[in-house]
């Protein structure tokens, strides 16, 4: 491995680490997903500062060239990542669809049962606005009673 792909590989491996835990401290990532990066972090780090490791892997997998296995091997996690992530990206499609049923049930029974209260109290409503002109022309017969007798 030349010299310029190892320092390109230290310094990459350096600066993403930096990152990953800038955004650690900063709760922009969940703690699952950092240690993911980290560990990708560390394998840059290790293939960068120890190249017998990666000539060693290198003559294991019969591969032309050092760099060759790096890419490999990046490619190769980051195919895992995101396939884990189109499963959990699935799984939250499945919740999203599940909920605003959910959702949509509330809202309709709700709709339905403001509805029916808002009948009662119109019946209600009615039904006191007709007791209390009963009551009016009861009361008007017996004041006109009294007023007919004194």
């Amino acid at each position: 491995m030349s010299a310029i792909l190892r320092g390109i590989l230290l310094l990459a491996a350096v600066a993403f680490a930096g990152y990953i835990l800038l955004k650690i401290r900063k709760c922009k990532v969940k703690m699952e997903d950092a240690i993911f990066w980290v560990c990708l972090a560390v394998i840059l780090l290790i293939m960068g500062i120890f190249p017998k490791v990666t000539y060693w892997l290198t003559g294991l997998f019969h591969m032309q060239s050092p760099a060759n296995l790096i890419f490999l091997i990046i490619i190769f996690l980051l195919l895992e990542k995101v396939l884990t992530l189109s499963i959990i990206t699935s799984q939250l499609e499945d919740k999203v669809t599940i909920l605003s049923a959910e959702v949509a049930l509330r809202s309709h029974d709700n709709k339905s049962r403001t509805e029916a209260e808002e009948e009662q109290i119109q019946k209600m409503s009615t039904e006191g606005a007709i007791a209390s002109v009963s009551n009016a022309g009861k009361r008007s017969e017996a004041y006109v009673k009294d007023q007919s007798q004194g």
